[in-house]
Parts: C-alpha cells; sequence; structure tokens
C-alpha cells in the first residue's frame, strides 16, 4: 500500500538555521493511529517491531569525512548507542501504545500489567536494550518490569540476525542477481536512476571543494554521480553484503543528517536542506538503499525469516513453540526492539511497502510494524498490520504523544490475503499460511 506523503510545497529556512518542523512537515496530512478496532472486533493481542531510538552515527569512516569541507558535529554518545533524547522519544511512544491499548481493554487503566502480561525482547546492541527499557517506561512507568535478551551480548542474536549468526547462509550470485532484478538495472548504472537526489547530495556536502574531490578528481569536474560509481560487495561468502559508491554513501549520509534533526541538532545538515521536498529528495537515497539491501526478496527471506516465524507463532493462540524463550501463553503486549533493516525485512517477505506522511525516512527511529490479532463477535480471528511512527516534527518538538495528539500510523494490507475484511483485516489461518509461503526453512529456528 502506497499512501502520497507529502504536499509538495516550498519553505524556506530564515538565515539558514531551522524553524519548527510544523512549517514543514504537517500534522494535518498525517494518517493518525486508530483509537479502536473496527465495530465488532475486539483485540486480544499485539506484536509490535520496533525500530531502536535516535541514535549517534554507527560509523565516522575517513571517506565521510573526506566528501565535505565541513565539520560532522559531535554527539553526545559513543557511535551507534542511542542517545538520551532518543531514550526520552521512544518513551514518548511507550505512552502513546499505553493510551491506545487501555482504550483497547488490553491493558489496565488502574494497575500495573503483571510481569507476564507485558514481554519485551531486545536484540543485543546497546541502542536496542535501551528502547526496550524506554518503552516499558513510557507503557507502564514505575512497574519494575523488565527487558528479556540473549545472554551472551557479544555474539549475534540469530532472531534478528540469522545469516551473520551462521543459521544460515547466502549464495552469492543469487544476491547479485535477485539485487539487481530489484533494481531493475546493473548496479554500475544505478546512480543514473538517482541523479536529481545526488544533485543535493553534492549541494548539501559542498562535494566539489571536498578533500576528496581534490584528491580525485583529475579532470576537475566532482560530482557525486559521475566520481563514484555504485556497485554491490558481496563479503565472507554472502553472508555480508553491501551497496557501495554513490548511491550507498549518501543513504549513510541522509539518515545521519535526518537523526541529527531528530536529536534536535539547530544545524542539521549544516543547515543546507531548506524544504519538505529536499528532505524526501535526499532520504530517496537511504529508502532505495534499505529497498536493495533489506527488502529484496532473496536477502529478506533469508534475514527475516525467524523474526516473522516468532511474529506469527506470537500471534497464533494455538502456536506450540515459541521462538523467543520464556513467552507465557496469556501474554497480551509483545515488544521486540530491533532495527531498521529487521522492519525491512520483513516488509520483503510480506511484499508491503509504505511511504509516511511527515515522515521522509521509511523506518524512522522508534518506528514500528504493529500487528494486531482481532476477533470479531463469532470468535473468528484476523490480523491487522500497521506502521506506527513519529513525523518528523515529532522527533525535532518531542512531542508528548496522546489519543488526541498520536503518532502517525500507516494501515496495511498484505499481498497474498485474498479474503481480508473490508477494513484491511487478513484472517489469520491465511496470514500464516503467507508467513509460511514467504520464509526460507533453511533459516528457520529449531
Amino acid at each position: 500500500m502506497t499512501i502520497s506523503a507529502f504536499n509538495h510545497k516550498k519553505l524556506t529556512l530564515h538565515h539558514g538555521l531551522f524553524v519548527a518542523m510544523s512549517a514543514i512537515f504537517s500534522l494535518g496530512s498525517t494518517a493518525h493511529a486508530n483509537d479502536t478496532p473496527a465495530s465488532g472486533y475486539q483485540v486480544e493481542k499485539v506484536v509490535i517491531l520496533s525500530r531502536h531510538g535516535v541514535r549517534a552515527p554507527t560509523k565516522m569512516t575517513q571517506t565521510m569525512r573526506d566528501v565535505t569541507p565541513n565539520t560532522w558535529p559531535e554527539w553526545p554518545v559513543k557511535l551507534g548507542y542511542i542517545t538520551p533524547r532518543g531514550e526520552h522519544l521512544i518513551s514518548l511512544m511507550g505512552g502513546f501504545y499505553r493510551e491506545k491499548f487501555q482504550q483497547q481493554g488490553i491493558l489496565s487503566q488502574d494497575n500495573c500489567p503483571t510481569p507476564n502480561s507485558v514481554y519485551v525482547w531486545a536484540d543485543v546492541d546497546q541502542r536496542t536494550l535501551k528502547t526496550g527499557e524506554a518503552f516499558l517506561a513510557g507503557l507502564a512507568p514505575q512497574c519494575g518490569l523488565t527487558i528479556h535478551h540473549q545472554q551472551n551480548l557479544e555474539k549475534a542474536d540469530p532472531l534478528f540476525h540469522p545469516v551473520k549468526a551462521g543459521i544460515c547462509t547466502m549464495e552469492k550470485n543469487q544476491i547479485q542477481q535477485a539485487v539487481e532484478k530489484e533494481a531493475q538495472t546493473p548496479i554500475d548504472n544505478l546512480n543514473q536512476h538517482y541523479l536529481p537526489s545526488l544533485a543535493l547530495m553534492n549541494t548539501t556536502l559542498n562535494f566539489a571543494n571536498s578533500a576528496w574531490c581534490q584528491k580525485h578528481s583529475v579532470d576537475k569536474i566532482c560530482d557525486l554521480g559521475q566520481s563514484i560509481p555504485s556497485k554491490l560487495s558481496i563479503k565472507n561468502n554472502g553472508s555480508k553484503a553491501d551497496l557501495d559508491g554513490a548511491v550507498g554513501l549518501s543513504s549513510t549520509l541522509a539518515e545521519i543528517f535526518l537523526l541529527e534533526y531528530a536529536q534536535g541538532m539547530p544545524q542539521a545538515a549544516w543547515g543546507k536542506i531548506h524544504s519538505e521536498q529536499e528532505w524526501v529528495e535526499l532520504l530517496k537515497l537511504h529508502n532505495t538503499q534499505f529497498d536493495l539491501m533489506a527488502r529484496t526478496p532473496y536477502i529478506a527471506r533469508h534475514n527475516g525469516t525467524p523474526l516473522l516465524q516468532a511474529i506469527s507463532n506470537a500471534l497464533d493462540p494455538n502456536a506450540t513453540a515459541s521462538k523467543l524463550p520464556d513467552i507465557s501463553p496469556d501474554n497480551k503486549i509483545l515488544f521486540i526492539a530491533g532495527h531498521d533493516t529487521n522492519i525491512a525485512n520483513i516488509s520483503g517477505m510480506l511484499n508491503i511497502s509504505w511511504t509516511l506522511p511527515g515522515q521522509p525516512d521509511n523506518t524512522p527511529p522508534g518506528g514500528a510494524l504493529v500487528f494486531e490479532r482481532l476477533a470479531d463477535k463469532a470468535g473468528k480471528q484476523y490480523v491487522s498490520v500497521s506502521m506506527v511512527y513519529q513525523t518528523l516534527e515529532q522527533l525535532r518538538a518531542q512531542t508528548p504523544l496522546s489519543l488526541k495528539e498520536p503518532a502517525g500510523s500507516v494501515q496495511l494490507k498484505i499481498p497474498g490475503c485474498n479474503d481480508q475484511t473490508a477494513e484491511g483485516y487478513c484472517p489469520l489461518p491465511t496470514f500464516k499460511r503467507v508467513v509460511s509461503q514467504s520464509e526460507e526453512p533453511s533459516c528457520q529456528l529449531q
């Protein structure tokens, strides 16, 4: 399902500084999270697959320094760590979910939830562990609930990273073919399809006056699209695939600019992004990189099968084996603190795509795929899927969220669910069949 995200209206910023995001990303165009299910349906269980909150860049390479004469800003935390502001923004989402779930009747308005009714499983990184804690602080403040995670924090959790953890493998030639099929062009031609976005990145970086250009540009024509061809880098016998070159590099940088803005930095992107169209144009590079490297079906199946299996099992009241330890049968809310790549993997497996009103990043900090199991009056069970997120304005302003001031939400329809209701709900048996057909058997957790 695709929703037009923005009404393209040019808005300039005074003196090169950012003005309030309400002037750029209007909440008026945002699809709000539904307060209650459609009439005649009752929510029974919710599974939330969330990206972690606002973090510092995961890396700062010499190349990233060389492609701009500007100085990158300092962050208050280590590379890859969630910031205190990022934790606060996640807790605001937790507070919103609290009100939503109280209204839906799966969370008490008067008492703390029992320890087995709310369950949080987090990946081993600092940013995901802290995200799980911040979610609980917002959902159930002062209730003493704790998160769960793999005991060994030094190893990859196979639930989130089965290929990296050695559960299954991908084949180099198949990665190359699958990515180029998704891109609909050989990767070395990819830059030509994104010249407007790369031109804007040139300007934002002041790339022509960078150390990279002084070192590498013999003919003095220095342009990201011409000077740094895109290529696919497949390493470790297929366990790691990266998009290198102008689009891959620009994807990383565009995401850093958005994180700077969400972090509240006064001169995010050195004050060079002046309109909502420019945010959209730059983040096209990031969304494209994720489409190719995480949503491509072959890659998505191998990296997403354990998570989607766990989500499907959690939604099935008759499932016997859980892929997460110690989940009680009467668990009502399952929160999985992961990464944007995990969300993209699941969307690729289910062939779901979206754009988010008020948010140029398709998998933004704190954004989540939310799966709800509902029952009609006859007891028949269904699954509803939506993407719930904070708009760029809400991240920037640290907007307190509530049912009156809700998070953004886009309800998603699942291709392959041919017997869905008019409300877009997929019968649980059909959902399980779609999931089963999308999985990679070699990557299932035993």
